[in-house]
């Protein structure tokens, strides 16, 4: 990452904090006004709401782009096509590098697009490129641009700072592994070893704000990759087993082995809520809680003690009342916290809470359906009647 790009990225936190504390009377103005004094922030930071639609119209431009300069050029091979992929590809990533040298331009959202098409352009054209080579086999072609996908997303959040591509460069190593021989186990052991190293870096003073939530992103999807390796239902339906480069025989799993995984469905959540209550750290308390909601439906599709509405609505039911209770306990506790927590609310949900208003926000620029007006008919004769003595006629 650059050096001046993590450096805005820490003086934008240190302002955020100030704010936060201010808005939360933990401080007064002269004390916010003097560490946005000591903190300058050279970016422009727009709002959410535009730094989607400054993806979406980048978005809309790149690919026109692209699409004008495949009519122009015509590549009737496969070879002629990854070439244009990769031109495409490269300029985009020099064109995101101009983008984050710049204050004025690196948080406007027209960075993430870019750098995000040009790492998918690189890895479609390679595989274009691999496809089209006799000796490659397509099953092969398939794993390498996975493995390929694996290290381009990886490098481009650490160049970058964009934490989505954490996720990306996860989700294909772990795709990769799955269509290895043993991939269950693959996957327990890299999830665990994942989970291991990325937690040391979540909080590290020496990262980037954007590199510690990339670490965030990666704790998490190596967590829930352990879960889904040691899930019952995972493994009664082979879903990892399917994905195996050849299709292996449909072969029924030792009741051992699925007494093993259920024990581990059952506890596995609750060991992750417990890590959170005590490192304190809320999204891998959010992600204790879908794990611990996906144990409960596991269970019910095995023991059938209501229909899914009853059991949905129920679990519904005791999360609220159980949030109420929590919360009602916090606030007539001394000073309202208790075991170091409080009922206030951080000063990191308020940038969630933007977030969800995104979308929203970009829902009120769509203009609502009118309906047509009325066409004037004009005059338009009914005709009538005449006759008489029980007769009558149309005119």
């Amino acid at each position: 990452m650059r050096h001046d790009a993590a450096v805005w990225e820490r003086a934008a936190e240190v302002r955020d904090a100030a704010d936060g504390w201010l808005r939360a009377r933990a401080t007064d103005r002269p004390i916010r006004e003097a560490v946005r004094d000591a903190y300058r922030d050279p970016c422009v930071t727009p709002s959410a709401v535009w730094r989607v639609l400054t993806t979406g119209m980048v978005t809309a431009v790149v690919l026109c782009t692209l699409g004008a300069a495949w009519i122009a050029t015509r590549p009737d091979t496969a070879g002629r096509l990854a070439l244009l992929l990769v031109v495409f590809a490269a300029a985009c990533c020099v064109v995101t590098e101009r983008l984050e040298a710049s204050p004025r331009l690196a948080r406007r959202g027209a960075a993430g697009a870019t750098s995000f098409w040009g790492m998918l352009f690189l890895l479609v054209g390679l595989g274009v490129l691999l496809q089209d080579m006799p000796q490659v086999r397509g099953e092969h072609a398939f794993d390498a641009v996975l493995l390929a996908g694996a290290i381009l997303w990886a490098a481009g959040c650490w160049r970058w700072g964009t934490p989505l591509f954490a996720a990306f460069s996860a989700g294909s190593l772990f795709l990769f592994l799955a269509r290895l021989p043993l991939g269950r186990v693959l996957w327990v052991l890299a999830g665990a070893a994942l989970a291991g190293l990325a937690v040391r870096r979540t909080d590290a003073a020496s990262w980037a704000p954007s590199h510690r939530r990339a670490a965030m992103i990666l704790l998490s999807t190596g967590v829930v990759a352990v879960y889904l390796a040691i899930n019952v239902y995972s493994l009664d339906a082979q879903w990892l087993e399917a994905l195996w480069q050849v299709a292996p025989t449909r072969v029924p799993p030792p009741p051992g082995l699925v007494a093993l995984t259920a024990v581990a469905t059952a506890v596995l959540p609750i060991v992750i809520l417990a890590w959170a209550w005590r490192s304190r750290r809320t999204f891998l308390l959010d992600t204790g809680i879908v794990l611990f909601a996906a144990s409960l439906v596991t269970l019910r599709h095995y023991v059938h003690l209501a229909p899914p509405w009853v059991v949905l609505t129920a679990s519904g039911a005791v999360l609220i009342a159980f949030a109420l209770g929590v919360e009602r306990a916090l606030r007539r506790s001394p000073g309202g916290e208790l075991a170091d927590f409080t009922a206030d609310p951080l000063f990191s949900d308020e940038r969630r809470q933007q977030v969800f208003q995104t979308v929203p926000v970009v829902a009120a620029f769509t203009p609502a359906a009118t309906a047509a007006a009325p066409e004037d008919e004009g005059f338009a004769g009914r005709g009538g009647t005449f006759g008489g003595g029980g007769a009558s006629e149309k005119f």
